[in-house]
């Protein structure tokens, strides 16, 4: 398109524009936050009316326009960008931390159950542990962009959450996702991880079984309940590039996994190959100076983990 069809259509439609994977980054960008801009000001303008879900989004999209706003104007590889978002049930995000068109190096991570708007600052902490880990494995001048991809209805702990239904629903998301990143990409094919922790996992399992899958070069699983298919050959991702990291009281890799969502996926006959952790619990695989963290930052850079001091 011409500048100015680009312009009419970036302002007469830019919750569509957004919403559209494949485009660039930047144009993306642009047309959410003018989205967001929109939803923002009509809060404002019915605050005193609004209902609890809307003060709920008034609230916390707020909150995500501020962490955006932080970034402009900061160092290239630490500017946020808003790949989409929505107010519908307990909210959704997308942000890419970096400009993933042009990186060597990009990984996406999908959440698990209970995470919604309120707690999305958590995540955004999350991919900024993982890209300065990555950053410290590739060479001089390898861009690395961390996202953060909430764009599912994550299950609440409830029935939802011990079946194959949420992962269901958005596993096609998920895959047209991340082939935008690729079709968007400027020059050579970079290295693209997804990973999923605890229900995302699930649906990171669901999502490259299905279809074409996810195109990833490496995905990574942590406190995984199971990948919804019996064995790593299931997956389009090459079982030697998928790797498996559970702590040794994560509950619900070590009590849950293996029952309704599948296969435990550290099981040796899944097929998938372990990677060392040395962080407790379900939630800190992203604990700040552990292998846990080191070791994704490692295949986020297109290396091997390294192992464990007894291996």
């Amino acid at each position: 398109m011409d500048e100015e069809k680009r312009q009419f259509y970036l302002a007469a439609y830019p919750d569509r524009i957004g919403a559209l994977d494949g485009l660039p980054t930047p144009t993306r960008d642009e047309a959410n936050r003018s989205a967001l801009d929109l939803r923002l000001n009509d809060y404002a303008l019915r605050e005193d009316s609004l209902g609890y879900h809307d003060r709920y989004n008034y609230r916390h999209l707020t909150n995500l326009k501020d962490r955006l706003e932080k970034t402009d104007g900061g160092p290239a590889d630490k500017q946020m960008y808003l790949l989409g978002f929505g107010t519908e049930k307990d909210g959704r995000a997308i942000v890419a931390l970096g400009n993933p068109d042009s990186a060597r190096h990009t990984a996406v991570l999908v959440p698990g159950t209970d995470n919604q708007l309120d707690n999305y600052g958590g995540q955004l902490n999350r991919i900024e542990k993982l890209q300065n880990a990555a950053a410290n494995s590739t060479a001089a001048g390898e861009d690395v962009v961390v996202i953060s991809w909430m764009d599912y209805d994550a299950p609440e702990i409830d029935g939802s959450v011990i079946t194959q239904g949420r992962a269901k629903a958005g596993e096609e998301d998920l895959r047209n996702f991340t082939h935008g990143l690729r079709s968007a990409q400027e020059g050579d094919r970079g290295h693209l991880t997804v990973i999923g922790h605890s229900y995302g996992s699930s649906m990171t399992g669901a999502a490259d079984a299905g279809g074409t899958g996810l195109d990833a070069d490496d995905i990574v699983v942590v406190g995984s309940p199971g990948l919804t298919v019996e064995r790593a050959d299931q997956l389009h991702v090459n079982p030697h590039h998928l790797w498996v990291g559970a702590s040794g009281d994560d509950f619900v890799s070590n009590w849950t996994s293996g029952l309704t969502l599948s296969v435990d996926p550290k099981d040796p006959d899944f097929g998938a190959q372990r990677m060392y952790v040395d962080t407790s619990g379900h939630s800190r695989y992203w604990d700040d100076g552990s292998q846990s963290l080191d070791n994704q930052g490692r295949i986020i850079a297109g290396l091997k983990p390294r192992p464990g001091p007894s291996n």
